[in-house]
Parts: structure tokens; C-alpha cells; sequence
């Protein structure tokens, strides 16, 4: 069996990134949400930027997918919400000549390749998608040819099923409050750019969120990079009382470990969840090393694919440091199954805010959750979801 052809594809209307914010949606969000209020993130310092993500958000955050075939009729593929057209020319142009012609179960050695080959320009961002995008259609692909799924090639199945919280729109929490779910997380409105009314106002909004969902649930909050230590300390300082789980990615990634370390012990017992737009697993190595932070996330689709989290999951077990994956999706799922210190899950909210519903329409037969949990069907080989082919354009080859 040998890898004889890889197409690839843009998406028609983006799932996510620059062309789903211009039709009115969030990078990860609806338009619901978008139309509710502002949400923090790391272009709020510039007024001319900060209403809507369309503003500023590029087609290195549009979605892409690809499709990798075998001389024997075998595929597999994977969809990302990141990267678009220049993670597939990366693929195209640059990947494609590790992977004709050769085994896809050699998927170790194709990181590798990718990963040495990107030195000169990567390490980060787009180059990091387009390997994870390749990453993922592989183990689609093999799981699919020993008909088993993802999950069972990674270790197996370590839970029943996977316990989720919910990231809501903090004006829907009545709608999240007796489902199921372990906890919401919240995207921060406000920001360093609001200043000390931002300081005052998170502190309104979390002291309303808790008395909406009363004292069952975990409550964290995604800053998306939006905020510094200032704000952050002097936040957690007005909110200790309300048992608040986790601040999310208050800081700037890239080089940022110390003033994560000084941060971590500042807030505490808030706890302190980063990864997101962390991209190499050597970054990652940096921040568990040094105990920079309480819980790591990386971003499955963003951070390499699998075979990068699984270093970063190997990295955190010694220390007993949850790995709990960013965002949501079927990609998710299969590692939070098949990881001992991955206890549970995030299923992100779309559309409006209010309803259980599938994240992205490019992946048909995504898994939702029911009472709070994700269950995996044993009997779908590979991640058991189908492309909705109506959303792909083909992107061009040769």
C-alpha cells in the first residue's frame, strides 16, 4: 500500500476564520454571539480593530481540508479550521514529496520530515496547521485500514465517555445551567484596552454568572491573549470569592514562561490554562518544564496534529498536569479517550449560543454531547465522521 494522491480543498463558506467572521461570525463563534457583545482578543488595543474579528482576521484563519489516497482505494482526511490556502500550498508545494509514493503508516517519520523540512520558514503558525491537517488525514486513513478507531491506536479507551464543559455566551447561562455539563467558560468582554472599567466590569459579570449557575458548576474564562499580569491579577484579586477555575491565555504567547510563572503564583488559587496559539511542541517543553502553568491546552488542529500532542501529553504526565485539548472537535475527542490525564473535554457553542448543535458543517456525523458527555462509537473506524463534500472547492495541484 503506498500514498498515491492528496487533494485538497478550501471550504466554500468558512466554518471559521476571515470569510465566516465577514458573514457575520466569530473566529469560533456565531454570529449570535458577535451581534451580543465584544469579546477580548489581542487586536482590542486598536479601536479601529476591536469590533468584530472581521476587521482584522486573514486567510491564514480560514478552514481547509485534505484527502490523502492510496493505490489500494483507502483514504482518509482531516479538516482544520486554520491555515486555508497557505497551509495548502505548504501541503502542495513543499509536503506532497514526503508522502507520494511511501507508506502512510510511517507517520512518525512524516512529522519529522515536515517538521525539518519547515526550519528555514516554520516552526509556528500556518506551517504548523498544514502538518497537522496532514497528521490527522493519516491516522484517519490507517485507523480506517485496520478498522478500528483513532482512539484505539492511541492507547485505547481509558473512559466510558468524556465528561465536556460548555464555552457559552455568559447571557445564555440559563440555558447551560441543568444540562449535564461540568462547567462553562466564558470569553472575556473586556480587556487591557478598557482599562480599570474592564477591571470593574469582569468582576459584574462574573459575580452575575455565578449566581446564575449557582454553586455546581466550574466557571473559567478565556482571555484570548487580551489581557496582562496587571489586569489579570487585579481581575482574579475582585473575583476570589466566586471559586473560579481557570484564567485562559491572559498573556501573549511565544516566549512567554516567566511572566506565566509570576502570574501562576499571583492568581492562584485561580488556576492558570495556556497553549493556545502555542504552536511546537518544543514551546510547550519550555512551559511544563518550568511549571508555568496549571493546565496545558494545545490546539490539536494548530499544534501539529496527534502526533505533537502526544510528545506534549508525554511531557505533562510527570508532572500530573492535565492535558485538556483547545477548542472542540471530533480530533478532541479521540485523544481526551485515549489519555489518562485528559479527564474531560470542551464542546464550543455556535449559531446563536443556546443549543447543542455540530461545531463545523464541513465534518458530517460530528459526535455532541448528551447530558454533558461525549460518547465514541467503537464501530466507525477512523475519527467515524464523513466530509460534506457540497462545502469543499478543490484547491488547484501542480
Amino acid at each position: 500500500m503506498k500514498i498515491s494522491n492528496i487533494k485538497l480543498y478550501t471550504i466554500k463558506t468558512g466554518d471559521t476564520g476571515a470569510r465566516g467572521a465577514a458573514m457575520g461570525e466569530s473566529q469560533y463563534w456565531g454570529g449570535g454571539w458577535q451581534a451580543q457583545t465584544l469579546i477580548a482578543n489581542p487586536m482590542s488595543v486598536y479601536p479601529e480593530y476591536a469590533r468584530v474579528r472581521s476587521l482584522w482576521m486573514g486567510p491564514g484563519q480560514d478552514p481547509f481540508a485534505i484527502e490523502i489516497e492510496t493505490d489500494d482505494g483507502a483514504s482518509g482526511f482531516a479538516v482544520n479550521y486554520g491555515g486555508g490556502e497557505f497551509a495548502c500550498s505548504i501541503i502542495e508545494k513543499h509536503f506532497k514529496r514526503f508522502l507520494i509514493g511511501q507508506d502512510p503508516f510511517d507517520i512518525e517519520k512524516f512529522w519529522d520530515q515536515m517538521n525539518r523540512s519547515t526550519m528555514p520558514y516554520g516552526l509556528g503558525g500556518t506551517v504548523q496547521m498544514a502538518i497537522a491537517g496532514v497528521d490527522l488525514a493519516l491516522f484517519d486513513l490507517v485507523a480506517k485500514v485496520l478498522n478500528v478507531p483513532v482512539y484505539k491506536m492511541l492507547g485505547g479507551q481509558t473512559k466510558a465517555n468524556i465528561p465536556c464543559y460548555a464555552t457559552i455566551h455568559p447571557d445564555f447561562a440559563d440555558s447551560w445551567k441543568d444540562r449535564g455539563f461540568l462547567g462553562v467558560k466564558i470569553a472575556a468582554p473586556w480587556g487591557v484596552e478598557s482599562g480599570r472599567d474592564g477591571i470593574r466590569n469582569m468582576e459584574k459579570l462574573l459575580i452575575k454568572l455565578r449566581e446564575d449557575l449557582g454553586d455546581d458548576m466550574e466557571i473559567m474564562v478565556d482571555c484570548y491573549l487580551a489581557w496582562d499580569i496587571e489586569f489579570t491579577h487585579r481581575v482574579a484579586e475582585r473575583v476570589r470569592d466566586l471559586d473560579i477555575k481557570w484564567f485562559e491565555d491572559p498573556l501573549q504567547n511565544g516566549w512567554a514562561t516567566d511572566a506565566n510563572q509570576r502570574l501562576r503564583e499571583r492568581i492562584a488559587p485561580i488556576q492558570l490554562a495556556t497553549g493556545n496559539l502555542e504552536y511546537h511542541y518544543k514551546a510547550f517543553h519550555d512551559i511544563i518544564r518550568s511549571e508555568a502553568t496549571d493546565i496545558i491546552q494545545p490546539e490539536i488542529q494548530w499544534a501539529g496534529g496527534l502526533t505533537a500532542t502526544r510528545r506534549i501529553a508525554a511531557m505533562a504526565k510527570p508532572y500530573d498536569m492535565p492535558v485538556i485539548p483547545h477548542g472542540a472537535s471530533v480530533y478532541n475527542y479521540h485523544f481526551v479517550m485515549s489519555n489518562t490525564n485528559s479527564p474531560y473535554a470542551e464542546y464550543l457553542t455556535v449559531g446563536e449560543g443556546r443549543d447543542i448543535q455540530p461545531i463545523f458543517d464541513t465534518i458530517i456525523g460530528e459526535p455532541l454531547p448528551e447530558n454533558g458527555r461525549i460518547t465514541l462509537d467503537p464501530d466507525k473506524p477512523g475519527f467515524g465522521v464523513e466530509l460534506n463534500r457540497e462545502k469543499l472547492e478543490l484547491f488547484p495541484s501542480g
